[in-house]
């Protein structure tokens, strides 16, 4: 028997978290969303996600990557997906050195978001 795959989004936009959510909840997924670094570490403390699709860029104290090392402390199995409009070099070693799981450019298909959770959890 197959488990659900649980799966927290961390993006800003409002429109853009909500549209993520109502495609993975179509994929199957278990979904919970959350605007700000802060608010996704308090609601990982329950949720106990598989996977984090964070945005790298967020309005608050903390960024994507930034989230990720928080959360990956607390669930160590964590997968972490980053997203970005802003690839850069610097971006990619920290996030090698951390340890991200996959990268999504926006905009990006979601048939590519699809792929990149699949490759996540594979």
């Amino acid at each position: 028997m197959t488990t659900t795959k649980r799966i927290l989004i961390v993006d800003d936009e409002p429109t853009y978290r909500e549209y993520l959510e109502r495609f993975l909840k179509r994929d199957g997924l278990d979904v919970r969303t959350a605007e700000t670094g802060p608010e996704a570490i308090e609601l990982a403390r329950d949720f106990a996600p598989d996977i984090l699709l964070a945005d790298w860029m967020l309005r608050c104290e903390m960024h994507g990557i930034e989230v990720g090392e928080a959360l990956r402390a607390q669930c160590p199995d964590l997968r972490i997906l980053l997203m970005t409009g802003f690839p850069t070099a610097d971006l990619e070693a920290e996030a090698a050195r951390v340890g991200i799981d996959g990268f999504l450019e926006k905009p990006f298909a979601l048939e590519d978001l699809s792929k990149a959770i699949q490759s996540a959890v594979a």
